[in-house]
């Protein structure tokens, strides 16, 4: 009977009924049994999730190098005048695009025609002095025939005194021994002998003549010679003189001036009215022809090669990727090629991991539909290729069992129920 008393007593003390005898301490223990599974069953996603992003970022990390220490690159064409003059006109403004040959500005050109003409009229005189010196050669040319042709004659006229002369001599000495025989009288051998010193006189003065002309060729040829040399001589002011023509007019031209290149117009420095000098920089041309110059570490590209594929984000296009592929890499670090390259045999020694620069190409022109052209000096992050993801079947199975056991520890440990006595009651 008091066993009875007491069991009544206890269950009217017990927390798992209510007034109403329901069981309301029950539904809230299988409530927050409920939210204990649901919480370990994300657990274990979560580490799951984490097992295989953890696998996923070794195999990357290992088939992919990337660096922050790259930059957008390229050309960087600098526009300047050929000769000094006074801008009369600007054509174009600060990162204005142009085309390659588009007139960009104009210096004044009066004092570049005013020579052009000058050195036009010089041309002109020396084509004048060269006809004329053309005219005189001929001239002194054909003087040399007519001379040439004079001798000839004296020549023949000469030799016609010299047979007579051969005769009247042969005819005096047979006179003069007929002479010594008394043949003939002492008057005829004195006709004969007048008739011989006569055709010697002739043959004489002919032979002068002769001599006489051919100096006078001598001096005809001479003189062929001279205007020979003053042809040449006109001549050769007549290239000088086209080539100064040539040079005024090439300066000339250059009071235009045109852009070299297509691309951005930057950094504009002259305004109509300012005064250049030769070679002054006016503006600078970036062209549309741009690459990736990336330093990597030293101890980043030993599996590194040209023609590896590179994904390219762009910082100033909010990420934007961009297919790629290596280039080349330079044969050494930048440090070495900088302006103060390190002495490292001199002084305390620290190594300091070293870059060295990677030239990466898009392979398709950079998209700037938004209107902002991408040029040097931009921050990009790129990420070569440097091998392919390879998933090891141990490295595989490795991890299979570690996400195995480590979802069964916590399944385990979450879904298990507890020993009993370890819910506090809930008091009345």
């Amino acid at each position: 009977m008091a066993q009875q008393v007491e069991l009544a007593t206890a269950e009217a003390r017990s927390p798992m009924r209510d007034a109403r005898g329901t069981g309301a301490p029950v539904r809230a223990k299988s409530t927050r049994s409920a939210k204990r599974q649901v919480f370990t069953v994300v657990v274990a996603l979560l580490y799951a999730l984490g097992v295989i992003v953890g696998l996923l970022y070794l195999v990357n990390s290992a088939a992919y190098q990337s660096t922050d220490d790259a930059f957008i690159d390229g050309h960087i064409i600098p526009v300047s005048a050929k000769v000094a003059g006074r801008v009369q006109t600007v054509y174009v403004v600060d990162n204005q695009t142009v085309k390659k040959g588009d007139l960009v500005a104009e210096l004044d050109s009066r004092d570049f025609e005013a020579a052009t003409g000058q050195k036009a009229a010089a041309l002109q005189s020396s084509k004048a002095q060269a006809e004329a010196a053309q005219a005189a050669l001929k001239e002194a040319i054909a003087h040399v025939k007519t001379t040439e042709a004079t001798v000839e004659s004296d020549q023949a006229t000469a030799a016609a005194d010299a047979a007579q002369n051969e005769k009247a001599q042969s005819d005096f000495k047979r006179y003069e021994d007929l002479f010594r025989t008394k043949v003939v009288s002492p008057q005829d051998v004195d006709q004969y002998r007048a008739t011989a010193k006569s055709a010697q006189a002739t043959l004489d003065a002919a032979n002068k003549k002769v001599l006489s002309d051919q100096a006078l060729v001598n001096e005809a040829r001479a003189q062929v010679d001279a205007y020979a040399g003053l042809v040449d001589s006109v001549n050769a002011q007549i290239h000088e003189s086209d080539a100064n023509l040539a040079t005024a007019q090439l300066n000339q031209s250059y009071t235009a001036i045109h852009a070299p290149e297509s691309g951005w117009v930057t950094k504009k420095s002259i305004e109509p009215g300012e005064y250049v000098q030769a070679g002054q920089n006016l503006f600078a041309l970036v062209p549309k022809d741009v690459w990736v110059t990336a330093n990597f570490k030293e101890d980043q590209i030993p599996r590194m090669r040209p023609g590896q594929r590179v994904e390219i984000a762009v910082d100033a296009l909010h990420g934007q990727k961009f297919k790629g592929h290596v280039d080349s890499i330079q044969a050494g670090s930048g440090a070495r090629f900088s302006l103060l390259p390190p002495e490292n045999a001199t002084g305390n020694y620290v190594k300091v991991v070293q870059r060295v620069p990677v030239k990466m190409l898009f392979d398709q022109p950079i998209n700037t539909e938004a209107g902002l052209p991408l040029g040097p000096g931009e921050s990009v992050v790129p990420s070569v290729e440097v091998s392919s993801p390879e998933y090891s079947p141990v490295a595989v199975a490795i991890t299979f069992l570690v996400l195995a056991v480590g979802i069964f520890f916590i399944l385990h440990r979450g879904l298990a129920p507890k020993p009993k006595g370890a819910e506090v009651p809930i008091p009345d």
